[in-house]
């Protein structure tokens, strides 16, 4: 579906005007003023539309639009006028009250302009975003539904798959805000403007708000492994995925049983694959690019310094040579209006007090700390997740048997007869798009069948050895 299609035409005109900061400044009072509610008079928004933007409304003529000569004289026609464009470029749309007896009108927003309003809302606010707990939440999900029916593990395998893309999109959005933070530096000339972008800009808004909770509260190493192994549960146990596909299909996710069974698979196993592969591919990077902006920020700390250093050097060899120059007093007068020059002075620290002399303080007594150990059952989970029929050691084993000395596989060399060549056959799409895969996967149309069982048609291409 095209974008015009969702939304009117000239829905974003306002926006392409020259008085565009007055319409964004009116699209965020129709935010506020909307907040909870399902609508809002329009008497409503006219009166804290025009106590907010009194001021700006007097300053623009709305010179080259359609506004009445009426509307023009005063503050009260111009913001008649602004709620009247907003309503025709599709911003909000007007309906009658319940009361005939009133002519009341009141203003609901449609869906779009809600999430547009929304997101210029979070363009426009100062404080900083903070992430959500999409592993922990992935996590606790998970392991509840464990131990309920398959409903709940059906809406768990959903919600953990909301949840990474949830996870995966905000990992893009720090990864950008970094290579934003990088270029604002480049135009900072001043070491207060470096450290207040460092400390109180990256630090809040990035580090506090993002990178520290996902390595202390919502650690991903700390919950993968729980989470891939409920994942490899449930894929193993055939009987449990036929009562989750069971599930969706009353719940209307798909329009056959063996499409609910194809899509619940296939969101288990990307899940798991991004599980796997989020240290190596998100999160490293993102700690790549801290460290590249954290010693960038200390280069151009350093060279700001050096360089103040520098002027001070060369203004404090210009004043000695003066002080010994017999010319001093003219040159004093011809140098007066470019610096100001004050006679300084400076208290010593015995000056107003004697420096306290530091008390050694006794050793305490030391303490033993006992070494922490893996318990009997996370071991044996552990050791059940590299003996899986369908972890990354396997699959690997297995594809390599499949290709022999053949370069390219398709679909139909992939000998789908049962659950497990199938499973195989759909984990090995996911993993030919990891870069540490020995072959690459095509994506092509269609669909394949092989007896019971539906496959997507790819081409899976072995890398050349080097």
């Amino acid at each position: 579906m095209k974008l015009f299609e969702v939304v009117p035409s000239e829905l974003f005109s306002v926006l392409a005007s020259p008085n565009r900061e007055l319409y964004a400044d009116a699209l965020d009072v129709l935010y506020e003023a909307y907040g909870d509610s399902l609508k809002i008079p329009e008497s409503e928004y006219y009166r804290v539309l025009r106590n907010r933007l009194e001021q700006q409304l007097n300053q623009t003529s709305f010179e080259g639009e359609d506004i009445d000569e009426e509307e023009r004289q005063d503050a009260s026609g111009k913001t008649r006028f602004l709620i009247r464009k907003l309503g025709s470029r599709g911003w909000f749309e007007k309906e009658r009250g319940r009361d005939f007896n009133s002519f009341e009108e009141y203003l609901t927003i449609p869906s779009y302009s809600a999430r547009i309003l929304e997101m210029f809302h979070q363009l426009r606010d100062n404080q900083p975003m903070r992430g959500f707990s999409y592993v922990y939440g992935t996590y606790s999900t998970l392991t509840m539904a464990n131990q309920g029916d398959s409903y709940e593990k059906m809406m768990a395998v959903y919600s953990a798959y909301d949840n990474t893309r949830a996870l995966i999109k905000m990992l893009q959005t720090v990864y950008g805000s970094i290579k934003s933070y990088f270029q604002k530096q480049i135009d900072m000339s001043d070491v207060n403007q470096v450290l207040a972008a460092h400390f109180d800009d990256f630090g809040q808004r990035v580090v506090e708000a993002y990178i520290r909770p996902l390595k202390v509260k919502d650690s991903v190493p700390r919950y993968r492994f729980l989470i891939q192994s409920v994942l490899n549960e449930w894929l193993e146990d055939q009987d449990v995925l036929m009562a989750m596909a069971s599930a969706a299909l009353q719940d209307q996710r798909r329009d056959t049983l063996e499409n609910c069974r194809y899509d619940l698979v296939g969101k288990i196993l990307w899940v798991k694959d991004r599980y796997e592969r989020i240290e190596s591919e998100y999160l490293d990077e993102i700690d790549q690019q801290v460290r590249r902006y954290t010693r960038a920020t200390t280069q151009k700390l350093e060279n700001l310094t050096n360089r103040d250093q520098s002027t001070r050097g060369n203004l404090n060899y210009l004043l000695s040579r003066l002080a010994r120059n017999k010319r001093a007093d003219a040159l004093v007068e011809k140098i007066q209006p470019v610096f100001q020059i004050f006679e300084q002075s400076y208290l010593s620290e015995k000056s107003l007090w004697l420096r306290k002399r530091p008390v050694r303080k006794p050793l305490a007594e030391t303490l033993s700390v006992e070494k922490e150990t893996l318990s009997d059952s996370a071991m044996d989970m552990a050791k059940e997740l590299l003996a899986s029929p369908y972890g990354k050691v396997a699959l690997e084993k297995y594809m390599r048997q499949r290709f022999g000395d053949k370069k390219v596989l398709y679909s139909k060399d992939m000998d789908v007869h049962d659950d497990y060549t199938y499973v195989m056959s759909l984990e090995a799409v996911l993993h030919g798009k990891d870069r540490n895969s020995f072959y690459w996967v095509e994506e092509m149309e269609g669909s394949y069948q092989e007896g019971a069982y539906t496959i997507p048609q790819f081409k899976l291409i072995r890398k050349e050895d080097k």
